[in-house]
């Protein structure tokens, strides 16, 4: 008989300590969330200078490129959150160079026309606001700085010479000297998006 109550007793302790566990764990999935981010990325280019010895510098087009990494949300209130992470983002854009001069020596470059293929590391912080909620979706607004670390930097040119108008093709080279990019990007965004809800603790996101 005592030892029936020692293992009842012994149960409750149990049952008392999981659910105090359980409780934890969604105050941690109430708090903070993880998660996956993946989507394309609209880019584009301008030059730090419009003329460099002689040959004008102009942009042309953006690239469409691509990114993926890890989030992480903390949950102020129900209409606050601050969010964070860290990523990988491939961008890139066209940029055209001419020279000016009549008097070109040969065998001088008398265009270039250079499409860059970028590689940033990239750490976003932001606000996420609660604009409005459907059921199991919420709309919202993001704001924020997005600072990005340059890891790689290629491109594709193609370049033409004066007088022969001979011409040269380069795929994926290593672009450095006047072509070379700032290291470190820090720029400022704002967007819109949504969260579905699938289950307490994992939301679908779309930006």
């Amino acid at each position: 008989m005592k030892k029936s109550i020692l293992l009842i007793a012994a149960s409750f302790v149990f049952m008392g300590h999981e659910a105090n566990s359980q409780s934890k764990a969604e105050d941690i999935f109430r708090t903070y969330r993880f998660g996956l981010f993946i989507g394309p990325t609209f880019n584009s280019m301008r030059p730090t200078a419009s003329t460099i010895d002689n040959y004008s510098v102009s942009k042309t087009k953006g690239n469409v490129g691509f990114s993926f990494g890890l989030t992480a949300d903390y949950n102020i209130n129900d209409r606050y959150t601050i969010f964070s992470g860290v990523g990988m983002d491939w961008r890139g854009a066209s940029i055209n160079t001419v020279h000016d001069s009549t008097t070109i020596k040969v065998e001088y470059v008398d265009s270039a026309s250079v499409k860059y293929r970028l590689q940033y590391l990239t750490v976003p912080i932001g606000l996420k606001m609660k604009a409005a909620e459907f059921d199991k979706i919420k709309v919202f607004a993001t704001t924020g700085l997005d600072l990005g670390i340059l890891l790689s930097q290629r491109g594709d040119a193609i370049l033409k010479t004066s007088p022969q108008t001979a011409e040269f093709k380069l795929e994926k080279s290593k672009l450095g000297g006047t072509a070379t990019c700032v290291p470190v990007n820090l720029g400022w965004f704002i967007g819109a998006g949504a969260e579905y809800e699938l289950n307490d603790k994992i939301l679908f996101t779309s930006l």
